[in-house]
């Protein structure tokens, strides 16, 4: 794997340990242990990175989130073409979403769709539609 992938791999494992340590009780062993491999994970991360995540995280924002049919997971809203693109031509590569700022990725179902069609689509193709740009002949 790549560094960037590394990376993503890295937030998202972060985001899970986070999500399951506020199921925890501060003070238990658990709760404990889970600060640990937090920590461990986090080592490795540029600063940059981390302090971006951090402070999203700190806003009650989602660090992380997933695009599903060309839509972010934290914002709901559509990405543009290019980042759709960018996510499928090298969806191992460090991505942040245009409009709110959270680091994106396309899950595994998403790549295997954009990589068998080449594209995503939501809407289905016209059929027996004129080509585009043609006119009726008037008599």
């Amino acid at each position: 794997m790549n560094q960037a992938a590394n990376i993503m791999q890295s937030l998202r494992d972060l985001t899970r340990l986070g999500d399951d340590l506020r199921k925890l009780a501060k003070g238990t062993p658990e709760y404990e242990e889970q600060e640990k491999k937090m920590a461990r994970v986090r080592e490795p991360l540029p600063t940059s990175i981390l302090v971006h995540y951090d402070r999203r995280l700190a806003q009650g924002k989602l660090g992380v989130a997933p695009v599903h049919g060309g839509v972010c997971g934290a914002c709901y809203l559509t990405l543009p073409s290019g980042r759709l693109a960018d996510l499928r031509r090298e969806p191992r590569d460090l991505n942040v979403c245009d409009h709110c700022g959270v680091f994106i990725y396309l899950p595994g179902s998403e790549r295997e769709v954009a990589g068998s069609s080449g594209k995503l689509s939501a809407r289905p193709a016209k059929t027996g539609s004129k080509p585009r740009g043609a006119r009726a002949k008037r008599s």
